[in-house]
């Protein structure tokens, strides 16, 4: 899901919609799942160069995801729909008044884990400890960890709380860039990804996938081609009107419900339950990997 809650942040979207070919690259995966860009060029009667910049367009504003394929006619690149739906609040402007507070943690700063293969760790430099070996994630260097990754259990930290006494708390926002976590690789993977905070449940995220079709932007050298490069956004805001996951209400729980209080703590858990109906494991990128270079971000905004 898209969510513009200015209208003027959508210029690249409106831009991308902004052409009948690309309409109906839009329809066609709609209608077909995944398609590949030599269907595209034949379908729409254009050349392969012109089919690759309208892709690129869409790409860029968030519309769609390519993956690349191995087969029999060589590496092709496959197209799927990264959104359902596309959301532009005209009424709710920002409000510049808000005071907002900021922390980012390191996503080897958990306090606490469970894990199980497939999984790991890594810092800018190198693996720590090795590969599918739950007992690295007690290694003392894991706090330098840029990434990590597991094939279910969960991990949670603790979240600085700037409140105090006098704060009229009005939302809390949390912010994590994710991906599934294949064993070897899979660009289809989907894994249903949970998160609560002191112990409630706020709701999932689905990641499609694990995504290693190009390398992160904030990748170092060395990062293996064949794991996770980068992944989505996730984006959990809550205040007085509910839960949101990705601008999307996920469920009634507000501020209170969550016990997110000045002098208490919030712990923050990101998990896949025995019970998720998709289990595929997560990715959880951090400073120094992904596509966004920075770790789990926190913010406080009061009136």
């Amino acid at each position: 899901m898209i969510y513009l809650k200015d209208f003027r942040q959508g210029a690249i979207l409106y831009d991308a919609l902004a052409s009948q070919v690309r309409l109906g690259i839009l329809d066609e995966l709609l209608q077909n799942g995944e398609l590949n860009l030599a269907y595209f060029a034949k379908k729409f009667n254009v050349s392969n160069g012109a089919i690759t910049a309208h892709v690129k367009k869409l790409y860029e504003a968030g519309l769609i995801e390519i993956a690349t394929s191995s087969g029999t006619r060589g590496t092709q690149k496959i197209c799927s729909l990264a959104t359902d739906k596309v959301i532009i609040d005209f009424k709710k402007q920002p409000k510049t008044s808000d005071r907002v507070e900021s922390a980012e943690i390191g996503v080897g700063s958990y306090v606490d884990y469970e894990v199980s293969p497939t999984c790991g760790l890594a810092t800018r430099e190198r693996v720590i400890g090795r590969f599918d070996d739950p007992a690295c994630f007690s290694y003392p260097e894991r706090t330098e960890a840029g990434i990590l990754w597991i094939g279910s259990g969960y991990v949670e930290y603790l979240v600085p709380n700037f409140l105090t006494e006098e704060t009229k708390l009005s939302e809390f926002q949390i912010s994590a860039e994710i991906a599934s976590e294949a064993p070897g690789y899979a660009a289809f993977y989907p894994s249903d990804v949970y998160f609560s905070i002191n112990g409630v449940e706020v709701g999932y995220f689905t990641s499609k996938g694990e995504y290693n079709d190009r390398a992160g932007t904030s990748a170092p050298s060395w990062w293996f081609g064949n794991l996770g490069q980068y992944g989505k956004k996730v984006r959990i805001a809550i205040n007085d009107d509910g839960s949101y996951i990705g601008g999307i209400k996920v469920c009634d729980k507000t501020l209170r419900d969550y016990k997110i209080e000045a002098g208490k703590q919030i712990r923050f858990r990101i998990y896949v339950p025995e019970t998720a109906e998709r289990q595929g494991g997560f990715t959880l990128f951090g400073k120094n990997f992904g596509d966004y270079d920075e770790g789990i971000v926190c913010n406080f905004i009061s009136k």
